[in-house]
């Protein structure tokens, strides 16, 4: 299609929405006592973090006799944790626009270990201690008898949206917003690995690695928020509702890797620091229930449902087979919300 078909579709759009928009609804959905009110809202997280590839952090070989025979490359399962979120805002007069400010925070972390089996080794594949591993001082570390590893992550993240919400039928509302997004994401790993082969030879040396996968970002934001009322009671009301947001931030990740042993040596991967674009696409669904009270002076409202965030490329570190890695991580779970408008 030519530049020019896409002008003139622009513009027949543009024509019959401006044709057109004065038969959209545009009543706010704001509750009765809110025109220059207060908003607080408090969000309990129960999450689940999953990262592409997350990473293989090992290889095991197993031998029957002199030939191997298997390979496994055990990788990592975070556990369910809990987080938070808390925002205020306020709704102001201007053309029923509303503004709120949050704070996201979670944590978790996994932890995983590799036993002692004689008839199998442990080989690294995080890029630090697999450079160690095939040379140092013309010793050849190869493999270790068993390996521990503990991999954290935290995430801290501020919203700030401006939007308004209107009805589009008796029964269904929209609230596009935008906004800017910005904080920070912090991983490590660490990891020991005990006695390390010298040549072939077992012995009782000890080698500690550690890794961080550090970023921040900052952004514009965006996203539209859907509510179907399914039954109205009067002064209470129950609906479903669709969130969608995404985010374009401007990110820079921070990424090391550090490896000493006992015998003494030190291997290092000095990474630069990358400023790329970074990408968040959110989505959360789910149920809610709005409350009048106080003679339709205060409203609550409360939402329970299914939350996602996938932050594209999140994952920098460095790992023998793939180099630098750029892999997703995914946030998901449980997330119930709170709000009172005052």
């Amino acid at each position: 299609m030519s530049s020019h078909s896409i002008s003139k579709s622009f513009l027949i759009i543009a024509i019959f929405l401006s044709s057109h928009l004065h038969a959209f609804p545009n009543v706010s959905t704001r509750p009765e006592c809110s025109s220059g009110g207060w908003v607080v809202s408090a969000d309990f997280l129960a999450w689940y973090a999953s990262q592409e590839v997350a990473s293989i952090y090992a290889d095991v070989v197993t031998r029957f006799g002199v030939i191997p025979g298997s390979w496994g490359a055990p990788g990592f399962n975070f556990k369910w944790d809990y987080g938070f979120r808390i925002g205020a805002g306020s709704n102001l007069t201007y053309d029923q626009w509303d503004t709120t400010l949050s704070w996201t925070w979670f944590r978790t972390d996994a932890k995983h270990s590799i036993p002692f089996n004689p008839n199998a080794t442990v080989g690294a594949e995080f890029f630090g201690a697999f450079l160690s591993f095939a040379l140092e001082n013309n010793d050849v570390l190869n493999t270790s008898e068993s390996l521990s590893v503990r991999w954290s992550l935290l995430f801290n993240m501020f919203d700030w949206e401006l939007g308004r919400g209107f009805w589009v039928s008796n029964d269904l509302s929209i609230r596009p917003f935008l906004g800017l997004k910005g904080g920070w994401i912090h991983q490590s790993i660490d990891a020991t690995y005990d006695n390390l082969s010298v040549n072939s030879v077992a012995t009782p040396n000890v080698g500690i690695e550690h890794l961080k996968n550090d970023f921040w970002g900052i952004g514009p934001s965006g996203g539209i928020n859907t509510k179907w009322r399914v039954r109205d009671f009067g002064s209470h009301f129950f609906d479903l509702f669709g969130d969608f947001s995404a985010a374009e931030m401007w990110g820079t990740w921070s990424c090391s890797d550090v490896y000493s042993t006992s015998i003494p040596t030190t291997s290092s991967v000095n990474s630069k620091n990358s400023s790329l674009g970074a990408l968040m696409c959110r989505g959360f669904v789910g149920i809610g229930w709005d409350a009048d009270f106080r003679t339709k002076q205060s409203h609550f409202a409360a939402k329970l449902g299914y939350e996602m965030q996938i932050w594209f490329n999140q994952l920098r570190i460095a790992t023998f087979q793939l180099q630098r890695l750029h892999n997703d991580l995914t946030l998901q779970g449980v997330t119930f919300n709170c709000r009172l408008d005052y």
